[in-house]
């Protein structure tokens, strides 16, 4: 495995991540049901852990809460070895104050959190999103709050827009706050829309990304190319579908440098997402064991730069 920074921090993470969104209940109070038991879940975590992987994704609304109890579960005896990730912003539950980035939800949400992962301390703390309703100067208050009292080590966020990272950034320069290290977006070959303003901005202040969706929801794992496997995303989401047919030309070429290289698309893709420009790590989401052999084999080795120039032709920035 190898480990990067995440940002301009001290921090160092695995180039793949763990995303733990799909573990847990079926039928959950809140978030979308999971897809992975407790016991297949926790031993794909333990196997993560054997292969180097250190960094560990999870938020206080996936599975109902359920896959941050699963997680901590899962790093008892491992807990000084890891990185360990959860968000808060979603929506709880039918009262006013159950979801946001208020002072009150974040206050909250945190000892939540740190119940169910049976930790001390959360490494990193991610807004789940922007909140449109509450001011960036109180959310940046509470998150200071936190890290000075021991609960949380650094924050990040998810799903923000390149211009509302750097309103946040500044507020916390001007009000001495602590500042976001780090930023969660859908990127991959087949959604490179951050390479507009959202990454060169992380380059320019030194913010970490960790992505999301680094294969495209399963399309350039190349299982698309002649029908819509059962149970696959595409399967549950008819834009991913519709979104993989637009681009089998791309993923034609991928197959192609796959071939060449003796590599399975999936990790081709993985390589050319992890070596952009400011990437830190990409978060995958893993439901079996194979997968995680799978995803581990992009680590390791480069992409050509005439193979990265065939790439960014095939899939180009929309």
């Amino acid at each position: 495995m190898e480990y990067i920074r995440l940002g301009k921090t001290g921090l160092k993470i695995s180039r793949i991540g763990l995303g733990c969104w799909n573990y847990g209940n079926s039928n959950p109070r809140w978030g979308k049901p999971g897809k992975v038991g407790a016991e297949a879940a926790i031993n794909i975590i333990h196997q993560s852990i054997d292969k180097g992987i250190n960094f560990f994704d999870t938020a206080n609304r996936y599975t109902g809460g359920e896959s941050e109890e699963i997680l901590g579960k899962a790093i008892k005896g491992h807990r000084d070895k890891l990185v360990i990730a959860t968000k808060v912003h979603g929506q709880l539950g039918p009262g006013p104050n159950e979801s946001g980035q208020s002072r009150y939800h974040i206050m909250r949400e945190v000892e939540g959190s740190l119940r169910r992962l049976n930790i001390d301390c959360i490494d990193l703390y991610q807004a789940h999103g922007v909140d449109w309703n509450t001011p960036l100067e109180e959310s940046l208050r509470a998150y200071d709050d936190l890290i000075r009292q021991g609960k949380v080590r650094y924050i990040g966020c998810s799903n923000f827009p390149a211009w509302v990272l750097a309103k946040a950034l500044w507020v916390s320069d001007v009000n001495k706050f602590a500042s976001y290290v780090s930023v969660q977006p859908n990127y991959s070959l087949v959604n490179r829309a951050v390479e507009k303003e959202l990454q060169p901005l992380c380059v320019d202040q030194g913010i970490g990304m960790v992505l999301y969706s680094p294969i495209g929801g399963g399309i350039l794992t190349g299982k698309y190319e002649e029908s819509i496997p059962e149970g696959s995303r595409g399967a549950e989401e008819p834009e991913v579908a519709e979104r993989a047919m637009k681009l089998q030309d791309g993923v034609k070429v991928l197959k192609r440098i796959a071939q060449e290289l003796g590599k399975t698309p999936a990790q081709v893709s993985l390589n050319w997402v992890i070596n952009r420009p400011a990437v830190s790590s990409a978060i995958m989401g893993v439901s079996r064991v194979e997968h995680l052999e799978d995803n581990i084999g992009a680590v390791g080795w480069k992409l050509s730069e005439e193979h990265v120039k065939q790439l960014d032709e095939a899939f180009p920035v929309s």
